[in-house]
């Protein structure tokens, strides 16, 4: 008997584009703990777990995080729940750090850099003073009204002003999860099976690794479905 003879659970395939944010929610929603990552042409480029999503969060410590993984402002947006108030998201990366933008218009104007992405809250010059130091991003928390004179600059500087429901702390929390996972997923030494594969080697390949599910390709090498230690269980049971 081959793999191709059990019940092989077919998963959707994630974007490497697809935020660990969303990874978890599609993680939950499918009541999986792994993610097979695939390229445009089906082909397995990665694998992202749960395990690797905890640890990613860490990186919430790394105020780089979004601009090393090259995160997509759609990214952002999505994962703060956010609306677009001013500019484009479109097909542009973060390029600068994660700034939380507290104190005076004075110490925000010296700790923010071009391109940064600038958390702040209903204040008005602080938001403006964000936005002439070259801010690439605008998060204003709390779903506050942002004046029509501050999109306007904003507009004019090529400033994406965002705003979110969540309060500064838990936008400061959550934001680093906008990253994508292929900046975290397992690329090398992928352990797979294909279609063709015997249940016995399989169940003997399984055995002496602690992963749980284990991609299955097909005929043509790409992505088919996954197939876990239940899946056999349940098979060589019958």
């Amino acid at each position: 008997m081959t793999l191709r003879d059990i019940d092989i659970r077919r998963a959707k395939p994630a974007d490497g584009e697809l935020s660990l944010r969303r990874a978890w929610k599609t993680m939950q929603e499918e009541n999986v703990t792994t993610l097979c990552v695939t390229d445009g042409q089906g082909k397995l480029r990665g694998l992202i777990t749960l395990k690797d999503i905890s640890t990613a969060n860490l990186d919430g410590l790394d105020n780089y995080v979004l601009s090393r993984a090259g995160t997509r402002y759609e990214n952002v947006v999505d994962t703060l729940d956010g609306a677009i108030l001013a500019g484009e998201a479109g097909g542009k990366t973060v390029e600068g750090r994660i700034v939380v933008g507290a104190g005076s218009a004075g110490q925000m104007e010296h700790a923010i850099h071009r391109g940064d992405v600038v958390i702040v809250s209903n204040r008005s010059e602080g938001q403006l003073t964000a936005i002439e130091a070259e801010a690439g991003c605008l998060v204003v928390c709390t779903g506050v009204e942002v004046s029509r004179n501050i999109r306007r600059v904003a507009e004019e500087q090529g400033c994406l002003v965002v705003s979110t429901p969540h309060n500064v702390y838990a936008t400061a929390q959550i934001i680093s999860q906008a990253a994508p996972v292929r900046h975290y997923m397992l690329r090398d030494g992928l352990l797979t099976f294909d279609l063709n594969t015997s249940v016995e080697e399989a169940a003997r390949v399984m055995g002496a690794v602690r992963h749980r599910y284990f991609p299955v390709l097909d005929d043509e090498g790409c992505y088919y479905g996954m197939v876990s230690h239940r899946n056999l269980l349940q098979f060589q049971n019958q």
